[in-house]
């Protein structure tokens, strides 16, 4: 796996190079600033596989380098792991929202950051692996069926739509929250009612479209909150929000579909998309640690999804009652 390390500190860059080689980790090219990062990527002729950036650098920092980067449609898959001694929670927040997949503190744990780097590179064979399928797909294929090879569980990415992030990024960031953090923080799930359907009756386009503006939706309406949203797949979002924030799921639902409802979605062939957006009931992280703290983003899905449960029974028992009543 090719890296780039973008650090002021040269002590750190030999470091980091030492530590990674340790790992098996030898293709390693290191900067000592974001200009000579830049220099780097347009003099090179084969593209990087992962990123290593420290946050405090002089004139163009370390999350600037990550959202120029991700701007980049080379690297905007691209896994960028933030190496820094900066552990507030508003620099946590801005690494994040700006790209970062992962977020390592100074003074750095070895077997840590290994750990994170190799999360880093089994996702970028996953993304080759899956990039030598598609090349190697006969010429008889059509592109839908192509596209189509992804499915309902899938978390494929949300690009363009602030605030949206990798949910893998997501288990990350909350992770990285200290204990004071997170008494400030709660998860919320949303859930799109009847997903199989507007899956099956879908193209690929059309539903990583209804996706993506269901998320631009949730953003939209969480705009005076500090929060991250990702897509947990199955028509599911988690989100992360100040609790100060004091979000009425109910009130908040009507806010999402209303935003939905005033983009007049349709199919690529004309139909209307019908769908509905119901919310959890939020989950607030406190006292929780490790494990714990990536299963409450499970829980706020599974929340979301049971309340489309909790309505197609009470549908159906207000059927078979009318039902019976006819019958009597």
């Amino acid at each position: 796996m090719r890296i780039l390390s973008v650090d002021d500190d040269p002590i750190i860059l030999d470091l980091l190079t030492e530590v990674l080689a340790s790992i098996g980790q030898t293709d390693v090219t290191v900067a000592e600033s974001a200009t000579q990062a830049f220099d780097i990527l347009q003099s090179d002729c084969l593209p990087f596989d992962c990123f290593l950036l420290d946050i405090q650098m002089p004139e163009i920092d370390g999350i600037q380098l990550c959202a120029a980067l991700r701007h980049m449609p080379l690297y905007q898959r691209t896994p960028i792991i933030m190496i820094t001694a900066m552990s507030d929670k508003s620099y946590i927040d801005k690494a994040f929202s700006a790209g970062a997949m992962d977020y390592v503190t100074k003074p750095f744990d070895v077997v840590e950051l290994g750990a994170r780097v190799r999360i880093a590179e089994n996702l970028v064979e996953a993304r080759n692996n899956n990039a030598k399928i598609i090349s190697a797909a006969k010429p008889t294929e059509t592109v839908y069926k192509v596209e189509k090879s992804y499915t309902l569980e899938e978390r494929f990415p949300i690009d363009n739509v602030d605030g949206v992030i990798d949910y893998i990024a997501l288990e990350n960031y909350i992770c990285q929250l200290s204990r004071g953090s997170l008494f400030g923080s709660s998860i919320l799930g949303f859930h799109i009612t009847d997903i199989d359907r507007i899956f099956q009756a879908s193209s690929a386009f059309d539903y990583e479209s209804i996706i993506t503006d269901v998320a631009e939706s949730i953003t939209n309406c969480l705009s005076c909150s500090q929060y991250l949203v990702s897509y947990a797949g199955n028509g599911t979002f988690a989100c992360v929000y100040s609790s100060d924030q004091k979000l009425a799921p109910a009130a908040f639902e009507k806010e999402i579909r209303d935003s939905i409802s005033s983009m007049g979605l349709y199919y690529s062939d004309g139909r209307p998309i019908v769908l509905t957006v119901v919310a959890g009931s939020p989950i607030r992280l406190t006292f929780r640690s490790g494990q714990k703290i990536a299963d409450a983003l499970l829980e706020a899905c599974i929340s979301a999804e049971n309340i489309e449960y909790e309505y197609h029974t009470d549908a159906v028992a207000m059927s078979n009652k009318y039902i019976q009543g006819q019958a009597g």
